[in-house]
């Protein structure tokens, strides 16, 4: 019986994820904006912690962040430049 309200869940969740008409615009764009701002704070951490890291003469483990970051960073534009997502019917 529980296996059965799961897979009615599973298949509302999967629903409201394929038709996007079941999430307004507002939820929409806060969850972008939330996005945006949980990637700009992890790359502004990383920054600090190359900066850190520099001073204190780690410079492998510098150079290794800074991939890290330089990466979250190329991954955010790719996502900011990216076409809309959402059907064109």
């Amino acid at each position: 019986m529980a296996d059965f309200q799961w897979k009615e869940k599973l298949k509302k969740t999967m629903d409201a994820t394929e038709n996007g008409k079941y999430v307004s615009k507002k939820a929409k764009s806060l969850g972008i904006v939330l996005y945006y701002l949980f990637f700009t704070i992890i790359i502004i951490v990383l920054l600090f912690f190359v900066i850190g890291l520099f001073q204190q003469r780690h410079y492998v483990t510098a150079s290794l962040i800074s991939i890290i970051g330089i990466s979250c960073l190329f991954f955010l534009w790719k996502i900011i430049r990216a076409d809309s997502l959402e059907d064109k019917n």
